[in-house]
């Protein structure tokens, strides 16, 4: 029986995981914004035209948690950010 739990668990985690990856990859944004979490590169983030760089700590719930030198923790509703910049990847390995 506990077999058949921890292979259920497994399976629910590998798909929940899949899930992620596929929308990160339909999504440049969240795609870029994550790739910043994951590496720790800054990059800046185009909120209501004003530019804030920062490192992207963690993605999720329609929320961006940054940090910077300037101003600390920084939270963000994703919906409101207009765009990001940085040296991280696009989605598919192409690099402009």
């Amino acid at each position: 029986m506990q077999c058949l739990r921890h292979g259920l668990r497994t399976f629910f985690l590998a798909s929940w995981i899949a899930a992620t990856c596929a929308h990160a990859a339909s999504d440049p944004l969240t795609a870029v914004l994550e790739e910043s979490r994951a590496t720790g590169k800054g990059l800046s983030l185009y909120v209501n035209g004003q530019a804030i760089p920062a490192v992207v700590v963690s993605v999720g719930d329609g929320w961006v948690v940054a940090r910077s030198q300037a101003q600390g923790t920084i939270v963000v509703r994703l919906d409101r950010i207009d765009g990001a910049a940085g040296f991280v990847g696009l989605p598919g390995g192409e690099k402009k």
